[in-house]
């Protein structure tokens, strides 16, 4: 039996519905996280680590401001570490992930700066090329 013209147009279109699902379902989680400051004009963010991610992965702040990133690590035995680099590649903070969180304290300048996990085992991806990684996005 020899499928109708119809048959395919109603598989396309249910392909191209789910297609557009799918795509507003991922668009949904790429929002940036906005930070706020505080009453003493302090932004606070915590950065959770975990099996090849970190959560929030993007997140917007205001120049001019101090800014407090709290990381920690969910539980696991992977080890993990929280690297920031300034827009010129420069390491800002390399901290070993554990158990008890760590805050750092900065005042950054407006661009985008990158933090990821470097860690890797051998002859394995590393963390960062697995999706451990992010970007601070410093805002004028």
């Amino acid at each position: 039996m020899k499928p109708s013209r119809f048959s395919h147009s109603c598989a396309d279109a249910i392909a191209i519905a789910l297609l557009a699902l799918v795509t507003s379902a991922v668009g949904a989680d790429a929002t940036p996280y906005q930070t706020r400051a505080g009453a003493d004009d302090v932004q606070r963010v915590v950065i959770v680590g975990g099996s090849y991610f970190f959560r929030p992965d993007h997140i917007v702040v205001q120049a001019g401001r101090s800014l407090e990133i709290t990381v920690r690590v969910e539980p696991g035995v992977i080890p993990h570490r929280f690297v920031l680099e300034s827009t010129d590649g420069k390491v800002l903070a390399d901290v070993p992930l554990g158990k008890k969180a760590k805050t750092l304290r900065f005042a950054l300048p407006a661009g985008d700066y990158l933090f990821h996990c470097p860690n890797r085992l051998l002859l394995f991806k590393s963390h960062r090329e697995r999706g451990m990684a992010g970007v601070l996005e410093v805002q004028e």
